[in-house]
């Protein structure tokens, strides 16, 4: 089991009273999996995202990543385990427009201290694997969007993370664009990197290989609502 979230419940301070976002959650992903959790704005899912990706941390409840209990981590601590155990994907793809996609991708090698020769060898090599050989040296507005959702999407996987998250990966996109990342996160899966994704799409989350949705901060499996449907 790469995640296991146990009894979650987050609070969010507004003036003098605590406001209840996530109630309860308890929730575990095994290595390999492609999960997608939806629900409408509002709902708690994008908190969610936040905790797993050690972005927030629990009001109560107990979170393990990779077999670490993370409530008790640092700024450092967390700061580390994002850095080499966790990978972003963002629905406006959070790129550096003064840079090419070879040093956008490269830059979390950058700060894990990795050499020039080997951030320039993995830059090409995750550029390579999402299609992209020939566009190395172009800048982000020489790019479609999907193309940067791509550069995204390298970036995210250059230091070869345990959990690749993705938070609405194809909100900014055209159709035809957003199914090709589909088909990217699909190869990607099959190549055994487990994805979390976020979106309020039901035919996105459809790509997904489990379900679960989000409603008023609580959490339920896919297969749990069709059950309580029939009942």
């Amino acid at each position: 089991m790469i995640l296991e979230m146990r009894h979650i419940y987050k609070n969010y301070r507004q003036g003098e009273m605590d406001v209840p976002v996530l109630k309860d959650v308890s929730f575990s992903v095994d290595e390999g999996e492609y999960i997608a959790i939806t629900g409408p704005s509002g709902s708690g899912k994008t908190t969610m995202m936040n905790l797993i990706g050690c972005l927030d941390m629990a009001t109560k409840g107990t979170m393990i990543l990779d077999g670490e209990d993370v409530g008790s981590y640092s700024d450092n601590e967390l700061s580390e385990l994002r850095l080499h155990k966790l990978g972003f994907v963002f629905q406006n793809f959070e790129l550096l427009g003064s840079m090419s996609a070879l040093r956008n991708v490269s830059l979390p090698l950058m700060y894990a201290g990795v050499s020039k020769a080997e951030r320039i060898k993995r830059a090409t090599e995750a550029l390579e694997r999402v299609g992209l050989a020939d566009r190395v040296n172009f800048r982000p507005n020489q790019l479609s969007g999907g193309q940067k959702q791509r550069v995204a999407i390298a970036r995210a996987i250059i230091n070869r993370p345990r959990i690749l998250l993705a938070d609405e990966p194809t909100g900014a996109l055209d159709t035809a664009s957003g199914e090709a990342v589909m088909e990217l996160f699909k190869t990607l899966n099959d190549d055994g990197i487990t994805i979390i994704m976020i979106t309020h799409d039901s035919k996105i989350a459809s790509h997904a290989k489990r379900q679960a949705k989000m409603l008023d901060g609580v959490l339920k499996e896919a297969r749990d609502i069709e059950k309580d449907d029939k009942q």
